[in-house]
């Protein structure tokens, strides 16, 4: 038999050399073209009748139960010729072992199939899960569903299966239901069969035959069919309206396969007790004459209660041919099984003419799946195949879409306003901190609460008190239940707690599981349903909450009059810093992070910094953001992703320039006066006339830098007693580090030194720090504030920036700042949450060329606040002809714009960036070992943050061994294709203000 199988799947080969390998499956199995007649002919003429039975049958294999079931399928496969395998729980390399070893075994090649409603995730845990159908359901671009039934047919070709036991295309409109509910797209049937009609032709376009469930409709019942015979009373009328709308479309589009499910549908088949599984007159009847159906036909799982409550062992599958079916799925006794179909057969009740049928059938399906030959399948790799990172980018534009604002009285969502304002996140039903609430976090400082989904008298009082002041709390609902029965797991005590926490506060209630449980809020005025609760749907919705993505999903089911079908409000993006894979903006995910990760670990083995941190975002997405190291060789602490690093010069943009910029588009500010028009302390003086222009491009002849704590040292290198006391006093007070305190009025001798400084012969480029002493000066004479209040009040705390900051001892904890350096010149102690710019240091930390403190993300969103034009969160801080004209080249510079470090064009001078970047980019590194670049062409933002000069600044081998340029080269070589979209704002000039006013 295996000799006479092998040689006419070599002439089917043959006779198919001049086909494709891989067309899309035809389902119409009563039609056949002259070479699958041929294979299909043949193969049956050699086969005995056991043989052929073994075709009909498809039996129940795992990948995790051991030896023993291996062997038991095994044993069935062999005996009984089984024909087919469903394969349930397990782990992918386990399935393809097992697929190889059984494909072996048998004569003719299995077919394999699974229930995979939402992927193989449903069966494999450590596979990519998607959402469920009822999610799903809410997403009104049904592309996305498309693209998810093609993405699920890759997956199932990689593991070896044929046939997905999907989509649910009951039409669930019963939310008592037991075993469908999020199984289905939802109460519509419109939408049902929309969906399922995508669902199915992204899998079948992709050569995996899909399987319209559970024929004739399983949605309106409350009861569970694997335990029980669920009743459905609708009239035919009724039926053909809605339950059979969804599987008349998917037959009309060409579904392969449909599963009959164990129902009494009195309408359909009058006899009591009697399953439609077993019915002609429904299967024969309804589905093949009526609907038009010639593809293939599988029961339902014939193990279950709801057939074999009724009918006993072998009966069950006999009558299941007979009624038209074509595969028996899971029955309980082949032995039995066998025996009574033969006698069906011996006795005439079932024609040898049909069984000779429904084996053909079989066959014809098994040559269009590619079974007429079965090759083995590779087991390397087959994790990390499955696990791509663009089924990860999909799945996020399915979160995406699917996220529903049922309601939102007031507008409260999506958040706008950040600064200054009180907001609370409580999570009921988790004992620790959720994804949610940290991604709530990288948005606007919020306090995180967290309570048992139970919540006591005494809790509820105890939080009201708590939340009291507060202007918002968002409230997320976590670990809830699924089934109605359990009210999902939402207890009258949490629900009194939220009656009386909405009439205190504004509330915003989040709902991460089933939607019928909406039931229960309808009191609550701002309700996101967010339909699961694993992380990517967390991390989203906290991004919606706050405007980095639109809400746009409708509810696809109706859990009250104010939470009914198709409820769900859209909103727009308020251009606010994302998060996301790297493929959903063009970036490769693997050429990103292997590159990115072995430079950061060489330059930390190599000993260019203890540590550091990499943030990349691209298209207002970040895609990368990931810590390295320690935060000194001692490896005592680990570098966190968050921690706050002394910027160095990067202050000169990220603080003294974006204020000076601020200035200007006041009107407060011409950049093209002179430093002694606002400062006339310096008239008579050789900076009375520079012009403020040419000190942010460097051009104002200043010299670079003055070594001022020189000047308080004795000539054995020691600090001035004079000068200097240990602990704060009198005059006393200007911290410059642990147990060391400056003389007030000794600052006057620093700004002595710089006005009397000499300038240089000629004003050609020349980087500076002296300038931007003054600078910070100007800023405070103009809006008088310190710099630092300034650029927080106007910047920082708008934008959502929490994490950075001058004097950081003041904000945050020592164990977030890495030491910078172990002064031996000057400090004699290891520097830590001091600036380490040494005249920084001596004006009490707060200067416009050194001071500043940060962390990547609030530096990224500042830059990309910059690459907006000066836009963010729908709020203008910048005007984009300000951004426009300090972000484009002085004069005839090759490096320099107005403030802003750029891509050096002179290939014969030192390169400060990667090769790769535009000439637009601009930027500013720091000499502590940071950088931030942004590139409006590649819409690229790109920060590194270290502590390179621990524990000597004469350390530069991060410089001398270009790490920075390296590592953000890693990020523009793994972008791999153009996003073809609108420009980053397509805000047009004339919606913006004539006139932003100064102030707070």
């Amino acid at each position: 038999m295996r000799i006479l199988f092998r040689t006419l799947a070599l002439a089917g080969i043959l006779l198919l050399a001049n086909e494709p390998l891989s067309a899309q499956y035809h389902a119409n199995l009563d039609q056949s073209n002259a070479q699958e007649a041929i294979w299909v002919d043949s193969v049956f003429r050699s086969m005995n009748f056991e043989q052929r039975l073994g075709q009909l049958f498809m039996i129940r294999a795992h990948s995790n139960l051991g030896s023993n079931h291996e062997a038991a399928v095994e044993r069935l496969i062999r005996d009984y010729h089984v024909g087919g395998l469903c394969f349930f729980q397990g782990t992918p390399e386990a399935q393809i072992r097992l697929i190889n070893r059984y494909q072996a075994k048998a004569n003719l090649p299995i077919m394999v199939a699974m229930d995979a409603e939402w992927g193989l995730n449903m069966r494999m845990k450590s596979v990519q899960d998607f959402p469920r159908q009822l999610m799903l359901g809410a997403i009104r671009n049904n592309g996305l569903i498309y693209e998810l039934g093609s993405e699920i047919a890759r997956q199932m070709h990689r593991v070896g299966v044929h046939v997905n036991f999907a989509p649910v295309v009951d039409v669930n409109n019963n939310a008592n239901n037991p075993v469908i509910g999020t199984r289905s797209f939802g109460e519509d049937r419109l939408n049902v069969a929309i969906k399922g009609v995508n669902y199915m032709r992204g899998m079948q376009d992709n050569d995996i035959v899909a399987c319209a469930k559970h024929f004739p409709g399983h949605g309106d019942t409350d009861v569970d069919s694997h335990f029980d015979l669920p009743i459905i009373p609708h009239s035919r009328q009724r039926l053909d309206s809605i339950e059979l709308y969804p599987f008349r479309s998917l037959i009309d589009h060409g579904v392969g396969s449909v599963m009959v499910a164990h129902l009494q549908v009195p309408a359909l088949e009058p006899r009591e007790n009697y399953p439609t599984s077993l019915s002609a007159a429904t299967v024969n009847g309804v589905l093949r004459d009526q609907l038009g159906f010639h593809g293939l036909t599988f029961t339902d799982g014939l193990e279950m209660k709801g057939v074999t409550k009724h009918f006993g062992d072998g009966e069950v599958e006999a009558a299941s041919l007979m009624a038209g079916n074509d595969i028996l799925l899971l029955p309980e006794s082949l032995a039995n099984a066998e025996l009574k179909i033969k006698q069906y057969i011996e006795d005439g009740q079932f024609s040898e003419r049909e069984f000779e049928r429904k084996v053909k059938r079989v066959l014809r399906a098994k040559y269009r799946m590619g079974l007429h030959t079965f090759s083995s399948i590779p087991e390397e790799n087959a994790l990390a195949d499955l696990n791509s990172a663009d089924a990860l980018m999909l799945k996020e534009q399915l979160v995406e879409n699917a996220l529903t604002l049922v309601r939102n009285d007031g507008g409260l969502l999506p958040i706008k306003e950040i600064a200054r304002k009180h907001r609370a996140a409580l999570a009921i039903g988790s004992s620790k901190q959720t994804v949610f609430q940290k991604r709530l976090l990288d948005y606007a400082p919020v306090d995180l609460l967290h309570t048992d989904s139970d919540v006591s008298e005494e809790e509820a009082t105890k939080l009201l008190n708590r939340l009291a002041e507060e202007e918002l709390v968002i409230v997320s609902m976590h670990n809830m239940g699924r089934s109605a029965s359990s009210n999902f797991g939402i207890k009258s005590s949490t629900l009194r707690f939220l009656q009386r926490l909405h009439q205190q506060n504004d509330v915003v209630l989040v709902i991460f599981g089933n939607p019928y449980s909406l039931k229960f809020f309808d009191e609550q005025g701002v309700v996101v349903e967010a339909y699961n609760e694993d992380d990517v749907t967390q991390d989203k919705t906290a991004q919606a909450i706050f405007g980095a993505i639109g809400f746009n999903g409708r509810l696809p089911i109706t859990a009250s009059p104010k939470s009914h079908y198709n409820a769900g409000l859209s909103t727009s993006k308020l251009f606010r810093l994302g998060y996301g894979v790297p493929e959903s903006v063009g970036i490769n995910t693997d050429s990103l992070q292997r590159y990115v990760r072995a430079l950061a670990q060489d330059a930390i083995d190599s000993r260019a910094t203890p540590g550091c941190v990499v943030l990349v975002a691209r298209h207002g997405k970040v895609v990368f953001h990931e810590a390295f190291g320690h935060h000194t060789y001692a490896r005592q602490r680990e570098v966190s992703k968050d921690d706050i690093y002394d910027l160095a010069s990067v202050t000169k943009v990220a603080a003294t320039t974006i204020a000076i910029m601020d200035l200007v588009q006041t009107g407060q500010l011409d950049l093209d006066q002179t430093l002694g028009h606002y400062l006339p302390e310096l008239k008579g003086s050789n900076k009375d006339q520079l012009v403020i222009r040419e000190i942010l491009a460097h051009r104002a002849a200043l010299k670079p830098w003055i070594p001022f704590y020189t000047g308080t040292l004795d000539n054995r290198g020691r600090r001035s007693g004079e000068l200097y006391r240990s602990t704060p006093g009198g005059d006393y007070n200007v911290q410059v580090s642990d147990n060391i305190f400056l003389r007030e009025n000794y600052i006057d001798s620093i700004w002595y030194s710089i006005y009397q400084s000499d300038l240089r012969s000629n004003n050609n480029y020349r980087y500076s720090d002296l300038g931007f002493y003054y600078l910070a000066r100007l800023v405070e004479k103009l809006s008088q504030q310190g710099l630092n209040d300034y650029v927080r009040q106007r910047f920082y705390e708008p934008l959502g920036l929490f994490n950075i900051d001058f004097q950081p001892r003041k904000r945050f904890s020592l164990n977030r700042i890495p030491p910078t350096e172990m002064d031996n010149y000057w400090r004699k102690q290891t520097v830590h949450g001091y600036v380490h710019d040494m005249g920084a240091a001596m004006l009490g930390g707060v200067s416009g060329h050194a001071g500043l403190f940060g962390n990547a993300h609030d530096l990224a969103v500042l830059w990309q606040m910059l690459l907006q034009r000066g836009i963010y969160g729908n709020h203008v801080f910048l005007k984009p002809d300000i951004v426009r004209e300090f972000t484009t080249r002085f004069g005839d510079e090759t490096r320099r714009g107005i403030g802003f470090d750029m891509k050096q064009l002179n290939p014969n001078r030192s390169q400060n960036i990667a090769q790769q970047a535009s000439r637009r980019t601009f930027g500013h590194l720091g000499f502590t070992g940071t950088c931030v670049w942004a590139d409006p062409t590649e819409e690229l933002v790109f920060v590194f943050l270290s502590n390179r000069t621990y524990p000597s600044m004469r350390n530069n081998k991060l410089g001398r061994e270009n790490y920075r340029p390296k590592i953000q080269a890693a990020a523009y070589n793994a972008i791999f294709r153009k996003i073809a979209s609108p420009p980053v704002l397509p805000i047009e000039g004339a919606a913006l203000p004539e006139k932003i006013e100064s102030g707070t």
